[in-house]
């Protein structure tokens, strides 16, 4: 195997055109440059310098190593910089899972904010259920997961988590958009789309439904708030939704009225058990708690 510090002497001897000019650049003696320069000399088997007129030249041949020996340093370069770069959180690369309805939403609005301010962030996003973004942060294949809470706690941290009001999605033409807000008592008897039992959603609003003496008449289930979007803008019927995915709807021509009721969406942001948070996680939870604000903000109106 090659040594990296013969390889430094041939490199540095090559820009100061000297022993001596090398010695000095790597605070070593002449004798300690010169033995590195034969060490590498008989490694590869190559002669890489002769001496014409009291100077050494490089050879032919350690005129085509030192092309090969560039990039090396060029590459040594590169990942010291990528190195201080992430010590510095100047360069970000993360691992994120996430339940659909924050994915297709509000994590992109902060990924957005935050790439306007560090342009070399780099992340990777995934959208996922519950139960794998769980596995995903606990398996440690992702180094930071939103989704909602749960009672096993599997391998990994709570950083915290967030409450906010649910909110009704209409079409436009509905029935009950002129009104100012809605309560669960406004769906009886009225088609609505809803998430399947197995969610979190679906199951916390099947109970209240339950207690219904007229309940609504569910059209369709699905898993998916961007699917329960687009059949509510289709006319089949009204929703209750988290309010990342009723902004959305309203984006795409739909109607979002405000819930009055003590039912709320709740989501918790998890990370692999004992490991801390770096920069750049730091900086992209900064991002998404100012994204959060504004929906705070908006339901505190």
């Amino acid at each position: 195997m090659l040594s990296q510090r013969s390889l430094e002497a041939f490199h540095t001897v090559l820009e100061c055109g000297s022993v001596s000019g090398a010695a000095e650049l790597m605070h070593v003696s002449q004798p300690a440059v010169s033995r590195l320069i034969r060490d590498l000399e008989e490694r590869t088997g190559l002669r890489l310098f002769t001496r014409f007129g009291g100077k050494i030249v490089p050879t032919a041949e350690a005129r085509e190593l030192a092309i090969e020996v560039e990039r090396s340093f060029q590459a040594l370069s590169t990942i010291e910089k990528a190195a201080r770069d992430i010590r510095l959180g100047k360069r970000g690369t993360v691992s994120i899972a996430a339940i659909p309805a924050l994915a297709h939403s509000i994590l992109p609005d902060a990924l957005v904010d935050l790439l306007a301010e560090q342009p070399q962030f780099r992340v990777s996003l995934q959208s996922m259920q519950t139960h794998n973004v769980i596995r995903q942060v606990a398996t440690r294949q992702s180094q930071l997961g939103f989704t909602a809470p749960t009672r096993h706690e599997y391998d990994v941290d709570l950083i915290r988590t967030i409450d906010l009001p649910y909110r009704c999605i209409l079409p436009q033409d509905h029935p009950l958009a002129s009104k100012d807000y809605l309560s669960v008592e406004d769906f009886s008897a009225q088609k609505m789309v809803a998430y399947i039992e197995t969610t979190a959603t679906g199951s916390l609003l099947d109970r209240h439904f339950s207690k219904m003496s007229v309940a609504p008449d569910i059209v369709v289930r699905t898993q998916l708030s961007t699917i329960v979007s687009a059949l509510v803008l289709r006319g089949l019927g009204m929703a209750v939704v988290d309010p990342f995915t009723a902004r959305v709807h309203e984006t795409q021509g739909g109607l979002a009225l405000n819930l009055a009721s003590d039912i709320g969406f709740r989501l918790a942001i998890i990370r692999p058990r004992g490991i801390s948070l770096g920069p750049d996680l730091e900086a992209f939870l900064e991002a998404f708690d100012s994204q959060v604000a504004h929906y705070q903000a908006k339901s505190d109106a």
